[in-house]
């Protein structure tokens, strides 16, 4: 029995000191530059270029060592970013690391108090920030009672949400960039291109309006005033620009 013990206890010291010096050995190879960061692979960013995320996540310090960087975001709490949800990072090899980002859904944003005010798909408020996001677009003409991140904006007509989710999947569709979408105050829908406001109407066969409208973006860019297209269908064959007055 005691030799077991005996050899039970020598087994463990022999754990303990292999752990201490494989523990050595990896700060060797740190100090050593063997997990300098050579190659950062960033992925799941639209809102951020390649560039800031990095800078955002890596410093001048020790978040140049890669075996350091993933030990800090795998078992640390994660510093919040705007736009982004979460993020992870492993390590493709001892100098090269990957980063797998995930940005928060957002559909449109509303000006409120100064600020950019994001809302996502059901229009519950996930950001607030100065900084303007390109191809996020602004909503105007929907009126609300209460903000607060993570609530959904207070408006009258909840259904609003699903014409503004129509509207962005379908721009995406398109490739197509409005400054501006804007509700009248019957429900109409307009898109504002650069001078050029267009009249969509209040949301019937806006497939077929988006994709004609694409058509026509080359032609509008030198115009200005109203282009209406409220009535527009796949057997329309006249469009009317209505100049600025």
């Amino acid at each position: 029995m005691w030799k077991k013990e005996t050899k039970t206890k020598t087994v463990k010291k022999l754990i303990v000191v292999l752990a201490a010096l494989a523990v050595l050995f990896i700060l060797g190879l740190s100090f050593a530059g063997v997990f300098r960061v050579r190659q950062v692979t960033v992925t799941g960013n639209a809102y951020y270029t390649k560039e800031e995320v990095v800078d955002l996540l890596l410093d001048e310090g020790s978040l140049q060592n890669t075996l350091l960087v993933y030990l800090r975001y795998k078992y640390q709490e994660h510093p919040e970013i705007p736009f982004i949800d979460d993020f992870e990072v492993t390590m493709d090899s001892w100098q090269s690391l990957k980063i797998r980002v995930y940005e928060k859904n957002m559909v449109g944003y509303v000006r409120y108090l100064g600020q950019d005010v994001y809302f996502d798909k059901d229009g519950i408020v996930v950001e607030s920030s100065t900084q303007e996001l390109e191809g996020i677009p602004q909503i105007s003409g929907v009126t609300f009672d209460s903000l607060a991140i993570h609530q959904p904006l207070s408006v009258e007509d909840p259904t609003i949400f699903d014409t503004i989710l129509s509207i962005t999947k379908l721009l995406t569709k398109y490739d197509l960039d409005p400054d501006e979408i804007r509700f009248g105050a019957g429900g109409e829908l307009f898109l504002q291109l650069g001078d050029v406001k267009v009249a969509l109407g209040t949301g019937e066969n806006l497939d077929e309006k988006i994709s004609r409208l694409k058509q026509l973006e080359g032609d509008l860019k030198d115009k200005s005033g109203t282009l209406h297209m409220e009535n527009y269908t796949d057997e329309t064959t006249h469009i009317s620009l209505e100049s600025a007055k």
